[in-house]
């Protein structure tokens, strides 16, 4: 769904001290050091992953620093039909998602949303980076994604990737719609209590679609770091099959494709997105189209 898309109503998202992160870790749910949680306000959804990766702080920031970097990460996410950036004046970089339905389709059917990419704080000790855009289509606006890092010790370092955006009347009649139909039985990562048998039941609406939706862009994170150094032909291969083996260990929120559905569609995507970026982005206008998944 749309909302996979990143952002935040300006000033909802405050800065706190790593400590808070290592705390939420600590409490996680999950075999890993990771851990994910969403809040709803009013208009407004925000979805956070903490993390410890086993990544040095410098190379890390090194490589996140990068517009480049990130179009490959996002376009790791199945409702992502291609990525592509280039240097604009008052910030680093513009980015261009085409965002839409699960299912192959190409860019020209996708919604084109564009995104200014900052480096707030690019220091020895901390590197923060924001990506944020004023609107998409059916009234959602203030898009804004925000990814802080900091080392912990010599070989390790804690990330938080924080997301969220606002919704008009339009975009608030669409979710309904979806959470009604498509969306009815989708769940995020946040324990809301257990039924009879003592399973857990998970939140889900719009939170649980963040929380999707914010594991699934932490895992690209991962997966590109993991895959970065290898060869250039061996590296969008790589990168599918690891991006679809992270995200399968939480098949129950994350399953939406089969693997070899996903590859294949992903392998020619990826032509687009490189056709793409050796041509020069020009605007476009949004689509009318409320692509379905989340």
């Amino acid at each position: 769904m749309l909302i996979i898309l990143l952002g935040l109503a300006t000033g909802v998202m405050a800065r706190d001290e790593p400590a808070t992160w290592l705390q939420a870790i600590a409490e996680t749910p999950f075999d890993e050091p990771l851990q994910v949680v969403s809040e709803q306000r009013h208009d407004a959804v925000e979805g956070t992953a903490y993390a410890r990766v086993p990544f040095p702080f410098p190379e890390l920031k090194s490589v996140l620093s990068e517009p480049a970097a990130w179009c490959e990460i996002v376009f790791l996410h199945q409702n992502v039909k291609a990525c592509v950036h280039q240097p604009v004046d008052g910030a680093d970089a513009a980015l261009r998602l085409y965002v839409g339905r699960r299912h192959y389709h190409p860019p020209a059917e996708a919604n084109a949303v564009d995104l200014q990419m900052r480096l707030q704080v690019d220091s020895e000790q901390r590197l923060e980076v924001v990506l944020e855009g004023d609107r998409g289509p059916y009234g959602t606006r203030d898009y804004r994604l925000v990814l802080e890092a900091v080392p912990h010790g010599a070989d390790q370092s804690l990330l938080r990737l924080r997301y969220a955006l606002s919704f008009g009347v339009r975009a608030r009649l669409a979710m309904r719609v979806y959470f009604a139909t498509a969306g009815r039985d989708k769940v995020g990562f946040t324990v809301m209590s257990h039924d009879e048998a003592g399973e857990p039941v998970y939140v889900d609406g719009a939170r649980g679609m963040f929380e999707r939706n914010v594991m699934r862009f932490y895992l690209a994170l991962q997966t590109h770091l993991e895959t970065r150094a290898l060869p250039e032909a061996e590296r969008l291969p790589a990168s599918l099959e690891r991006w679809f083996e992270l995200t399968d260990r939480y098949a129950h929120q994350l399953r939406e494709l089969e693997r070899d559905t996903y590859i294949e569609q992903k392998q020619q995507e990826y032509t687009h997105q490189r056709e793409l970026q050796e041509a020069e982005p020009s605007p476009a206008p949004f689509p009318e189209v409320w692509p379905g998944g989340g």
